[in-house]
């Protein structure tokens, strides 16, 4: 009877575990426009969690699962190598808009652009550098974006004992879901009643009262731009302001 028992309940968490990854196979074949997080370690448990804070939808490519397995609220993922093509597939590259390789091998992490620009060239793609000289080799396959956390680190705690004040207020701004004020990044569609007319004409600061900070047009950043800049087709508005503001600006951007 013991014997019997103990049987029983491996079938049913091997059943129940069956179960769950089927469900989860085809939510992932379901997603689309989500951010695929390669790696969840120290560096790609803390990307996720930023990720899911902001309502995006993520899945985790991981060899060890067990971790994921363990979570409450439970993340798709998909157990295998990052590096092998069938386990990008499976984990939605082909509808996904960006990648994140967060593993710790500098070399992995080059394999993986290479491989993610080469099933889906328009992916946005965000790898981790160790290693100052492997930044421009992560460029060179592919990578839209390099961070180096120890570089980062080592920055930020320098300005938190040179500008604590600051520090904290952006740090609030990024991370307290609670804050009334934020930055957001509004883009200039073709079809948006904004182009060709300048900050001036739309009056935003009095019509909306928000603040553009910045506009990324092509490669070029315009910083604090001018009341006669004009907007144009494709440009990115870097803008502050309270939440609501942020919304009625972004509607009226994106009316036609």
């Amino acid at each position: 009877y013991a014997t019997g028992a103990v049987v029983s309940m491996m079938m049913e968490g091997e059943f129940s575990k069956t179960v769950r990854r089927r469900k989860m196979k085809k939510k992932i074949e379901m997603m689309a426009n989500h951010i695929i997080v390669c790696g969840f370690g120290r560096v790609g448990e803390q990307v996720v969690r930023e990720l899911v804070k902001n309502g995006t939808p993520v899945v985790v490519v991981e060899r060890n699962t067990d971790w994921l397995e363990e979570m409450d609220d439970p993340i798709p993922y998909v157990e295998g190598d990052a590096t092998e093509d069938d386990v990008l597939i499976a984990a939605g590259i082909e509808q996904a808009a960006g990648l994140v390789a967060a593993l710790p091998s500098d070399a992995d992490n080059v394999f993986i652009a290479l491989t993610a620009k080469g099933l889906n060239r328009d992916i946005q793609v965000v790898a981790r550098a160790e290693r100052p000289e492997s930044e421009e080799k992560l460029r060179r396959a592919g990578a839209d974006k390099v961070i180096n956390p120890s570089f980062l680190s080592g920055r930020r705690m320098a300005m938190t004992i040179l500008k604590p004040v600051t520090v904290d207020y952006v740090d609030t701004i990024f991370h307290d879901r609670t804050e009334q004020y934020a930055i957001e990044e509004v883009k200039i569609e073709p079809h948006s009643s904004f182009v060709h007319t300048s900050l001036g004409d739309q009056a935003v600061r009095t019509r909306f009262r928000v603040t553009v900070i910045a506009i990324q047009r092509q490669d070029d950043i315009i910083g604090n731009p001018n009341p006669d800049e004009r907007f144009c087709a494709g440009d990115i508005v870097i803008v502050f302001g309270e939440k609501r503001a942020l919304e009625a600006f972004e509607q009226a951007v994106n009316k036609k």
